[in-house]
């Protein structure tokens, strides 16, 4: 959808930021969040897909991509005296194959999706089928070291690129992968995602989950260790069976205007989109742009028979009232100011770097 200048110009507040939904009464711990040890693992193997419409590895570029395939040959009882016979074959790829575990684990028999690289010469695997290939934790190589799950089926080529691909529920665990967040010492461990870390929004989290059960007679559950970690002491009697106890504890509500993240900016050049949370401000400043003008003034300009505004497209004037201080302005009023002067999103987004530089923009900038 085009907006304007062909911008989609999104302004989220700070609280809005959480990943997660909201509960009714506010957010949810659990969306600003994750419990340590709670982390994505990754399982991977060396693959071959077969089927492939001439699209595939060939010996003669690539001598080494036909070990792995002489070696499966070998396995189905039709040995190759020499790689030299499978010089002109060219139906089948070496690939890398992975497969991301979630957070919370997996059980023996789950099925995932898995994810299919070519490692040589291949062109495409559109059209081909993985053979079954055993995933282990990516360490080095052993015979001690058991796979943990098997991968196999259609390649399905995502995106522009049809060296890599997806096999839809190709992954099928052989055993558990279980975590267990709680220690022996009877603690566990909060770790905030990345847009909220900082301390003002941990040790708001952590005064929440103390009043919450101070009520139950819990006096100083969690604890601040750091801006990005809070330290959770679990009473004793929910040590042993601890899921309610990280049920509630994950679903306490917090208020979100009591969030305080950093002033964000996030810009994807790419796609011409800029996200701003809401209490992002720039000092006074005056921007010349191929023949415009924009200043931060108090108050605007009241047109009078002297000093008309008589062009919205040459000139305007950005209101410093009710904002935290009379000396700055939202960097949405500046966007704002832009869009109603057809400046190019890309323009646009060169204006907000240049302000980052002269220190006049009080924001952090993440690059997508």
């Amino acid at each position: 959808m085009r907006m304007q200048a062909g911008r989609l110009l999104l302004t989220i507040s700070s609280a809005v930021l959480a990943l997660g939904a909201s509960t009714a009464t506010g957010t949810a711990i659990q969306d600003l969040v994750r419990i340590k040890g709670h982390e994505h693992n990754v399982l991977t193997g060396l693959g071959i897909v077969i089927g492939l419409d001439g699209t595939g590895d060939t010996a003669k570029r690539s001598l080494v991509a036909a070990r792995p395939y002489a070696e499966l040959l070998k396995n189905l009882g039709n040995a190759v005296a020499s790689l030299d016979e499978l010089a002109k074959a060219d139906a089948y790829a070496i690939v890398a194959v992975t497969m991301e575990i979630p957070p919370a684990g997996v059980r023996e028999g789950d099925r995932l999706d898995v994810y299919v690289e070519t490692l040589f010469n291949a062109s495409s695997l559109r059209g081909g089928r993985l053979v079954v290939s055993p995933l282990r934790l990516p360490l080095p190589d052993s015979a001690a070291l058991l796979p943990m799950a098997i991968a196999r089926g259609a390649v399905v080529i995502e995106g522009d690129n049809p060296r890599s691909g997806v096999v839809r529920g190709g992954g099928q665990m052989l055993s558990d992968i279980r975590t267990n967040p709680v220690t022996q010492a009877g603690t566990m461990g909060l770790v905030l995602k990345d847009p909220y870390a900082g301390y003002p929004v941990a040790t708001t989290i952590a005064a929440t989950i103390n009043d919450e059960f101070a009520l139950d007679g819990y006096a100083q559950v969690a604890l601040v260790e750091d801006a990005k970690n809070i330290k959770v002491l679990l009473p004793a009697a929910d040590r042993a069976n601890p899921a309610n106890f990280i049920a509630v504890l994950m679903t306490i509500a917090l208020d979100p205007s009591l969030i305080q993240t950093q002033a964000r900016i996030v810009i994807n050049e790419k796609q011409g989109i800029i996200l701003i949370t809401g209490n992002v401000e720039i000092a006074p400043v005056g921007i010349t742009h191929k023949g415009l003008s924009i200043t931060s003034i108090t108050p605007p300009p009241v047109p009078t028979p002297a000093q008309p505004v008589y062009s919205t497209r040459r000139w305007a004037g950005l209101d410093t009232s009710g904002r935290q201080t009379r000396q700055a302005t939202r960097l949405l009023d500046l966007l704002t100011a832009l869009d109603q002067l057809k400046v190019p999103v890309e323009d646009q987004i060169a204006v907000i770097y240049e302000l980052k530089k002269t220190g006049a923009l009080h924001a952090q900038i993440v690059d997508k």
